[in-house]
């Protein structure tokens, strides 16, 4: 209080004011300067307004102000509270008037708006965070132990009105003690946790019994039909089959006190903490059936205590009740040198203590205006965080005190194109991907994710706008560059259509029945190392051109069965090396026309039974030596006569001439027999699988490195 000429600056005339649970209250006073010939109206008239903005004002009404027995004050009590606003009124002579607003700290939390976010906490454990930031003294009366909330969020609302939103959905409610010169905040949750006032018990009376008694000249008791039954429900995606519908039943033993309200959603994801909220909002809505009024000249009926009314007609309104508001008001009715008269009227509203009391939700949640944008967010050093749901985490842009950590949210679902049991569509948003955040039912504290965006650091996977004609899908390999993915590309560039697909390490396909692949024009397939091809049945492959296959190294052919080549023009086997055949059965070898064998060296036919060369006609030429060598020769002429070991191979031979001199120097016997029919064993010819027998470019025959000049022979 601002002095004057020595002396206290101003006195109070008047003062009027409501209080109420869970309510800021606001005194008015109505204060002059002394009457003092030593303060003129010019010093009255300029008291330091801005001095005493925000400063603690206590204002105390002692019993016997003096010691007149006409004065009306009864029991001490104080009025504390911060100067919220002073005002100039006017002069009365050489007084000064002035108009004080006293609010209480609390109201300070009204002067500050916020977004923040409060994760893993209960809501006492939010509140407890909140009034740490404001230095003035609180305590807690509570009786309940409130569950933690994982994720509760402060969206564009002030300190006290976000405190006051969750004090009332579960049950909370609070008033001041103003004691010793500050007024102290007390929460509470049960009836029990107020004390009684010092004026109590009250009696009720048309007129006052006596001059200085505190009593009740107004009383209305009443009682009116509330809902008596309360069901609520909600959805837990993690038991999304599971029934966690809650309810309350606490009828009013009167007529239609049965009726039900249905809340949803009841904001919570249990059955505990759902008969917890049903229980709050019973007993709120049963409590304001149960509310009286009254008033009289009563100056210690104090919001927040108790008091136990009696005298009244009424006998069930003969009782202890919970004061809920109280609006009081004291005025100066006389001043005489001596002291000061006052008259006190107060009027109240109250409810039977028996009953649980619970403030009404007032403060409504606010709601998104709809979707919005945030960063997704993890643990140093990760470029995926998600939990068994897809979930991730995301830092909202309008949270300040976001870190860009795993803490700065709760796990937000994602919305996927197709959802099913162990089947759909599934992409997770990294850690730095800007995502589209929406909220059910326009709830800040029920986000989820929508889809991703591109900003200035996340770009599109190609150039635009000039590949504006290209779409498709593009990942990332974690710690790889931008040409480390899997994907596809559409570009619908007219003309230039194509589509093309990428593995970044290994691709795996599978085709549960059949495939079918057509392609118009060529196809290229390109494979840097090994191919292996298994096919359980029949392969096929049908070719209207040539083919050409160029082995750069070995080639094994391994058929289990039979074998078919069927060549319509040329064939033709080039080996640059050595080449063998290795037949288990039988052998044949069949030309239609002529058949030539051809060595750059010795060649030898071998046979481990008889060798038969037959032929109408048999040419054995050696153009330089022929030798005929074995164990014994026998050389049969056909239907000539037969030569044996009784001719003499010394002379001449009978009917074979020309032969005496090779058979003088070879020392041949020959004896006629008759001329054998070679008979080659039979082998089965494989029959191929018939195929389209293509036409190939024809190819000039090659020719042999040796041919027989048959005029050569015949002079030999």
């Amino acid at each position: 209080m601002p002095y004057l000429a020595g002396e206290p600056g101003l006195v109070i005339s008047k003062l009027q004011g409501e209080e109420s649970l869970s309510g800021l209250y606001s005194y008015t006073l109505t204060a002059m300067t002394p009457d003092s010939p030593s303060i003129n109206w010019q010093i009255a008239s300029n008291i330091d307004i801005r001095s005493l903005i925000g400063k603690q004002m206590t204002v105390s009404m002692q019993q016997g102000g003096d010691s007149r027995p006409e004065v009306t004050f009864l029991p001490q009590r104080e009025i504390s509270g911060i100067v919220q606003q002073m005002r100039y009124v006017g002069r009365q002579g050489d007084q000064a008037v002035y108009q004080i607003v006293l609010r209480p700290w609390l109201y300070l939390a009204e002067l500050t708006e916020d977004f923040r976010i409060f994760r893993d906490k209960s809501v006492t454990g939010i509140i407890d965070q909140i009034l740490e930031e404001y230095d003035f003294p609180y305590e807690k009366r509570l009786v309940t132990v409130y569950p933690p909330l994982d994720f509760q969020v402060q969206y564009g609302e002030t300190d006290f009105n976000f405190m006051q939103r969750l004090m009332e959905e579960w049950g909370i409610y609070w008033f001041f003690e103003h004691a010793e010169g500050e007024h102290k905040l007390v929460l509470v949750d049960n009836v029990r946790s107020h004390i009684t006032s010092p004026g109590q018990p009250l009696s009720y009376a048309a007129h006052a019994p006596h001059k200085d008694a505190d009593y009740i000249s107004e009383f209305h008791y009443q009682q009116t039909i509330t809902p008596g039954r309360w069901v609520t429900d909600d959805y837990d995606f993690t038991r999304s089959r599971a029934d966690i519908m809650s309810l309350d039943s606490q009828p009013q033993q009167i007529s239609f006190g049965q009726q039900e309200i249905f809340d949803w959603p009841g904001n919570f994801d249990n059955t505990a903490t759902g008969e917890l909220l049903a229980r709050v909002r019973m007993e709120e809505r049963r409590a304001t059936g149960l509310r009286s009024s009254g008033s009289g000249p009563v100056s210690t009926l104090v919001t927040g205590c108790r008091f136990t009314l009696q005298r009244y007609p009424l006998e069930q309104a003969n009782c202890e009740y919970l004061v809920l508001r109280s609006r009081l008001e004291i005025s100066e009715i006389q001043q005489r040198s001596s002291g000061h008269s006052f008259n006190v009227h107060c009027d109240f509203s109250v409810q039977p203590s028996s009953e649980i009391y619970r403030h009404p939700r007032t403060i409504p949640k606010k709601r998104t205006c709809g979707p919005q944008t945030a960063l997704v967010v993890g643990p140093p050093g990760e470029e995926i965080w998600t939990d068994e749901y897809g979930r991730v985490k995301v830092r909202f842009l309008w949270d300040r005190y976001g870190t860009n950590r795993e803490s700065d949210s709760c796990w937000l679902r994602v919305s996927q194109p197709w959802a099913g049991t162990q089947f759909g569509g599934i992409c997770i948003p990294r850690i730095g991907h800007e995502v589209i955040v929406d909220f059910i039912n326009g709830d800040p504290d029920r986000p989820l994710i929508l889809g991703s965006l591109y900003n200035n650091f996340t770009m599109p996977p190609w150039e635009l706008p000039q590949n504006a004609t290209q779409s498709g899908l593009i990942s990332r390999s974690l710690g790889g560059g931008r040409n480390n993915f899997n994907g596809i590309r559409f570009d619908d560039k007219p003309g230039a259509e194509t589509y093309q697909e990428q593995a970044e390490l290994d691709m795996h396909r599978l085709t549960k029945r059949n495939e079918q692949q057509i392609v118009g024009q060529s196809r290229n397939v390109f494979i840097g190392a090994d191919e292996t091809v298994a096919i359980s049945g029949n392969s096929q492959l049908a070719v209207g051109g040539i083919v050409g296959i160029t082995v750069g190294g070995a080639q094994n052919d391994n058929v289990a069965g039979a074998k078919g080549i069927n060549v319509g023009g040329a064939f033709m086997t080039a080996v640059g090396g050595y080449h063998a055949i290795a037949v288990g059965g039988a052998h044949q070898l069949a030309a239609g026309g002529a058949a030539t064998f051809c060595a750059g060296g010795i060649m030898t036919l071998t046979s481990g039974g008889e060798l038969v060369i037959s032929a109408p006609r048999v040419r054995i030429i050696g153009s330089s030596q022929l030798i005929l060598q074995g164990g014994q020769v026998d050389i049969n002429p056909g239907d000539g006569p037969a030569y044996g070991p009784d001719v003499c191979c010394c002379g001449a031979i009978v009917g074979m001439p020309g032969l005496p001199s090779v058979a003088g120097l070879i020392g041949l016997y020959i004896r006629p027999e008759p001329r054998p029919t070679p008979t080659p064993t039979p082998t089965p010819t494989p029959t191929p699988t018939p195929t389209p027998t293509p036409t190939p470019t024809p190819t000039p025959t090659p020719t042999p490195p040796f041919s027989p000049d048959p005029e050569l022979v015949a002079k030999k």
